[in-house]
């Protein structure tokens, strides 16, 4: 049996793009991953497939799994053998029980690295425009956490804070933000000193409430400050005005869930993010690989169109003739046909420009383009998902064309992902649909309360609207454009905002 390990690794607090390419690896590589509530569990996408995906999640007064609990979990899994990261929000060992997990770990003999990770107490500040050091401000800054437990941690030395230069960074503070302040004014610090309230900072539900330390209190209640928060108290928040960055942008406060494959979600959150929207990736289906040699028993001479339904086809295609070692001028002859602009452009990255794509990316169009075009001597190749839709080797047969369809992967759905999926739709405005397997996926995931949804739906096209209906999911939109840009001019016009594309309500 193989040596196991745990990597500590910080998630960072919040925006997925801070974390650390370090653990990017790890958690690619990981044969299990125990998780924390984290600010987005976008992360968790990166996982293989194969990999296990353990809640150990705390809430004030919830815990899905106690610390001990944790600690017998690692250490068995490290012992049967495993690579496990241990995934917590921000950096480890800043009040993240890393060190405490860490000793664990080294008392039962188990390796163990520590993948620091960026953060909240300095991040959260500069995303709201707050640099916790300025050369005519502050040359230090100072954390405190401000949740204390009962009968373990004393108060804070509120006498000697209230006499530090520096900034006072005060995490968990909400709850007992009265008092800090109260005791800060009464051990001499002004009351008249700068400070702001930042909830669930880097993320879409980021807000900020800035006032004077003697009325911050209550400028929090008054904005609706909700927990998570930290607070920043010091001359550095009075340049959050000036230096306010991140609060901007279209879909600013918006939070949309993405489904797919892990590749299209991401792409998703890529192009939603210029325009400040938060996409959080969950991905309900993922792609098997086709089966090895299939490629090579294809006689390519046969066919003199190919057909490509996907992008995940497109890319599965070729690492599938890398991997069976087809030499690639078997192809050299065909003509390329696929569904819609992101098959296309799939396809380009690979050199080849597509010679077919229908006006609207559907099946049913793709076939009323191509038949006219076919004559006796040509032969239709499709390559396509085990459980895609039959429509066009429908059409092809009606018209009588010659063709054979090979199933090149099947999609499959993500079991694991129905607790982050149930957590993402909590707070979530829109939820977006980009094929009809992700709609299966979720309601399969959903059960019940597939038809129960307080997201606004957003759906690619016709037919993925069509597979939500028959399954009793309610859509609000449906794109005009079948693809991400499409279904991002549907949200920019819910919210007011109106582009070329627009979409059709449904």
């Amino acid at each position: 049996m193989k040596q196991g390990e745990v990597i500590l690794v910080g998630a960072g607090p919040g925006d997925p793009e801070l974390l650390t390419e370090k653990a990017i690896r790890y958690i690619r590589c990981a044969d299990a991953i125990v998780y924390d509530a984290l600010a987005c569990p976008s992360v968790l996408n990166l996982a293989k497939p194969s990999c296990q995906l353990i809640y150990a999640g705390k809430h004030a007064g919830q815990h899905a799994m106690q610390q001990e609990e944790t600690n017998r979990l690692l250490v068995k899994l490290a012992a049967d053998g495993m690579l496990v990261v241990r995934l917590k929000g921000g950096d480890p060992f800043v009040f993240g029980r890393g060190g405490e997990e860490a000793e664990v770990l080294q008392t039962a003999g188990i390796p163990f690295t520590i993948v620091p990770g960026v953060s909240s107490c300095y991040s959260v500040p500069a995303y709201a425009g707050i640099p916790v050091t300025h050369r005519a401000y502050a040359s230090s800054f100072h954390v405190i956490t401000g949740h204390k437990k009962a009968g373990i941690m004393e108060e804070p030395d509120y006498a000697r804070l209230a006499k530090l230069d520096g900034t006072l960074i005060f995490l968990m503070s909400l709850r007992n933000l009265p008092r800090i302040a109260a005791q800060l004014i009464r051990h001499g610090m002004s009351p008249e000193t700068p400070a702001a309230v930042i909830q669930q900072g880097t993320t879409a539900r980021q807000k900020t409430a800035a006032a004077m330390l003697g009325t911050i209190a209550e400028e929090a209640v008054r904005a609706g400050i909700r927990t998570p928060a930290m607070t920043v108290i010091g001359p550095v928040a009075q340049l959050r005005e000036s230096l306010r960055w991140f609060e901007k942008g279209a879909l600013f406060g918006k939070r949309i869930v993405a489904t797919g494959t892990p590749a299209h979600t991401e792409k998703t959150a890529h192009y939603l993010r210029q325009y400040g929207a938060e996409t959080i990736e969950v991905s309900l289906i993922h792609t098997t690989q086709p089966e090895p040699g299939l490629l090579r028993q294809i006689d390519w001479s046969r066919y003199t169109w190919l057909v490509l339904t996907s992008s995940n086809g497109v890319s599965l295609l070729f690492d599938g003739l890398k991997r069976d070692g087809v030499d690639l001028r078997q192809l050299l002859h065909l003509k390329f046909a696929v569904i819609g602009k992101g098959t296309a452009e799939a396809l380009a990255q690979q050199g080849i420009q597509a010679d077919r794509i229908p006006e609207q990316f559907e099946s049913r169009y793709l076939a009323d383009a191509m038949i006219p075009e076919l004559t006796p001597s040509d032969r239709v190749l499709l390559l396509r998902a085990e459980n895609g839709s039959p429509v066009l080797a429908e059409r092809l047969k009606v018209a009588g064309a010659a063709f054979d369809s090979v199933s090149l992967y099947r999609t499959e759905t993500d079991t694991r992902k129905k607790q982050l999926l149930d957590a993402a739709l909590e707070d979530a405005d829109y939820l977006f649909f980009a094929s009809a397997s992700a709609v299966r996926a979720y309601a399969q995931l959903r059960g019940d309360q597939a038809g129960v949804c307080p997201a606004k739906i957003v759906s690619i096209g016709p037919v993925t609207t069509r597979t939500a209906r028959e399954l009793g999911i309610p859509v609000a939109m449906t794109a005009e454009q079948a693809d991400i840009s499409g279904m991002t001019a549907c949200v920019l016009a819910d919210a007011g905002e109106r582009r070329e594309s627009e979409c059709i309500p449904s």
